[in-house]
């Protein structure tokens, strides 16, 4: 803990900086000295905006990729590339790329907003699903030898595709034009345009036919058909056989009726759903096998739509049976069938990410490729199988940018580098992500990441970044995926990314320890970890600060009030006071889930473990940042814990973001938060002003 004279010459340094910054005058107006709401004019925000210029290319460059998948057949690789057009004041767009293996570069195929893509078994036809002309309507095309061999449109969003195994149909799942999106998406609701005047309410009745996600049939000839219908919700769905769906359903739309989903078989001719099986916690990835018998799934202790990593398990459609299948401590997160016999797996096992087979008959698992060096997928690791035994995927480091690799023959096989020209040389100097463990005070061994500054022979000021979630995990990803923290490194500070109890890679127990507990263990698991970080001599006792965006976001506005151990705060997306979170949130089964307490009495977690009720007894400078649409933490949260800040008589300084959903990954509100990040750590823990400590 800091002692008594480090906590006093903070209180200094604060007076110092406060008096500074009023008496800026001019620099208080153009934002070059205070931290106004156009913050584009500081040095700050040119050398965010100039940083990742570098590393993402623009100028239509593929910087990233996702949904890579190839065919034994064939040389042809397809894949979703990220590229910015020309700044990155307007966000990234997601364009169709093709490449041959061998070649020094991908080809732009499409310049339609692309949201997935699937190879047919047979390798010789893609189906790719994208934005449509008209706003509320998505198309889906059918490209063969390089020419479009059909089209259609689907009223929604199209969230995903999946070929019959016979090649003769395509199933759709398809968001209604006014579902929500999952946080990982935005966390926001989808709105369709409008010629009325913008003085008039948006009316919510809860109820709506554009509410649903339904599944839809294309025949490949006529029009797509929409199969099921209200009250049947599908998240989730993949061929079962040719005359049977397997799907992740649920009774209601709302995005927090995920959280009691349940895995149904659903008739292919009549859209009827039957119940198959009621799991104990989440589930989700279904995929049937080709020949209809069974269906793998991921059942797990989960808190995100879309982030499920844990327990394969597989459905014997003949017995009603459930088996949960061993996987040598890998918490699985992708898979696919390779064959009736074969299931594809990706996961994670404490530092590393991890690509396997799984054979049905003789219950054995081989794994293809491991590393703690790098890491693939994009949310979580992800990896397509290809011909008998090799694996495709999109891998990447923190100090590498995204690259096609492929594994044959145990061996792995690098592709084309998504690298702009000028992306190696701005890492440079930017440190490597290093694993690190230690102990936790009930003894329990934690991990995590640390990125040190090449060239620190001894302390320095750290910042601990702390991942959403909470079952979520930080991995080896490439340091564009980090926000400010290459940006911080080159300036001297050190990067903690712990993965606290709660994290995936772990297995069940250790990620169910987090549930009724929030805010407990976890929160030491991370305080342990900085005290050995200071006890090594590599960091600064009197210069730690906190972030992390939505559960991190939570932890930031919490740990201030468990420790004063921290110099500076910058919760983003965060959770200030969980009973008005419960009442405004898309997700209400969420806090329900992870307090196991009632936001309707008093008392109990819901007023324990809420930063707003007692923030304001810890005098930390706390910067907030949030989305004016998020509606997975909505904007009034941040308020609260700016509030309680600003109570506590620390600096606190409330930045929203009017048009940006959850967790704030848009541009260039990305930038402009990174840009934030640095002024607010310059100014109340590094900077000039350490100095006068």
């Amino acid at each position: 803990m800091p002692d008594a004279s480090t906590a006093s010459g903070r209180a200094r340094r604060w007076e110092i900086d406060m008096d500074r910054l009023r008496s800026s005058g001019s620099q208080i107006a153009s934002g070059a000295g205070w931290m106004g709401g156009d913050f584009r004019s500081s040095p700050e925000f040119a050398e965010a905006e100039g940083f990742y210029s570098a590393l993402f290319g623009l100028r239509g460059h593929a910087f990233a990729a996702r949904s890579a998948c190839g065919h034994a057949s064939t040389d042809a690789v397809f894949f979703i590339g990220q590229s910015f057009e020309d700044r990155l004041e307007a966000a990234p767009v997601s364009r169709l790329y093709q490449l041959a293996r061998g070649d020094a570069a991908p080809e732009r195929l499409n310049d339609a907003e692309t949201r997935q893509i699937r190879l047919a078994p047979d390798g010789r036809t893609l189906a790719v699903a994208c934005a449509g002309a008209e706003a509320g309507v998505d198309r889906i095309e059918l490209l063969s030898g390089g020419q479009c061999s059909a089209v259609a449109d689907v009223s929604g969003r199209i969230e995903q595709i999946d070929w019959s195994p016979d090649g003769q149909r395509l199933l759709l799942v398809v968001a209604g034009t006014g579902a929500d999106l999952a946080g990982i998406h935005g966390g926001y609701a989808q709105k369709r345009k409008t010629d009325a005047p913008a003085w008039l309410p948006e009316v919510s009745w809860g109820e709506g036919e554009d509410l649903w996600r339904r599944i839809w049939l294309w025949d490949l000839a006529n029009e797509p058909v929409a199969l099921t219908s209200a009250p049947v919700n599908v998240w989730e769905a993949s061929w079962c056989g040719i005359d049977r769906i397997a799907a992740v359903t649920s009774e209601d739309h709302g995005e927090g009726s995920w959280y009691a989903s349940k895995l149904s078989l659903i008739d292919a001719k009549s859209g009827k759903a039957a119940l198959l099986h009621a799991p104990r916690d989440q589930i989700g990835v279904p995929r049937g096998s080709p020949d209809g018998t069974r269906i793998a799934f991921i059942q797990a202790f989960c808190s995100d739509r879309g982030l499920v990593a844990g327990q394969l398990s597989i459905f014997d459609v003949g017995r009603g049976e459930v088996a949960t299948v061993p996987t040598n401590s890998i918490d699985v997160t992708s898979i696919e069938w390779r064959s009736d016999a074969s299931l594809h797996l990706a996961g994670i096992r404490g530092h590393e990410t991890v690509v396997a087979d799984h054979d049905i008959s003789g219950a054995s698992l081989t794994e293809l490729w491991s590393s703690t060096e790098l890491t693939c997928g994009e949310w979580a690791p992800s990896a397509v199988p290809v011909g008998a035994a090799g694996s495709l995927f999109v891998a990447e480091a923190y100090d590498r940018a995204p690259f096609l690799a492929e594994v044959a023959d145990g061996e792995l096989r690098e592709g084309v580098s998504l690298a702009a020209s000028d992306a190696q040389s701005m890492m440079a100097a930017r440190g490597k992500a290093e694993r690190f463990s230690w102990k936790a005070p009930d003894g329990l061994e934690i991990l995590g990441w640390i990125v040190r500054p090449p060239a620190a022979d001894g302390p320095t000021p750290l910042l601990v970044d702390i991942h959403g979630g909470p079952i979520s995990s930080h991995r080896n990803r490439w340091m564009a995926r980090t926000r400010a923290a290459p940006l911080l490194v080159s300036r001297g500070w050190t990067i903690f990314f712990p993965n606290p109890r709660g994290s995936t890679g772990y297995g069940d127990a250790f990620a169910r320890a987090v549930q009724g507990d929030m805010g407990g263990a976890d929160a030491d698991d991370i305080l342990s970890g900085i005290d050995v970080l200071v006890e090594r001599g590599l960091v600064d006792t009197g210069r730690v600060a906190v972030t992390g965006t939505s559960y991190g976001g939570f932890m930031s506005a919490w740990l201030p009030t468990r420790s004063g151990r921290f110099a500076a705060a910058i919760p983003i997306s965060p959770v200030g006071d969980w009973y008005s979170q419960h009442r405004t949130t898309q997700i209400p089964e969420f806090d329900a889930l992870m307090l196991e307490s009632s936001p309707w009495e008093e008392g109990g977690a819901y007023f324990t473990r809420s930063p707003a009720f007692h923030r304001q007894r810890s005098k930390v400078p706390t910067l907030v940042m949030a989305g004016g649409i998020d509606k997975s933490t909505p904007p009034g949260q941040a308020l609260e814990c700016h509030f309680s800040a600003l109570r506590s008589g620390s600096p606190s300084a409330l930045a929203i973001y009017p048009n940006a959903g959850h967790s704030l990954r848009g541009y260039p509100e990305y930038i402009d938060t990174a840009a934030r990040i640095v002024w607010w750590l310059d100014t109340y823990v590094g900077g000039s002003s350490t100095a006068e400590i």
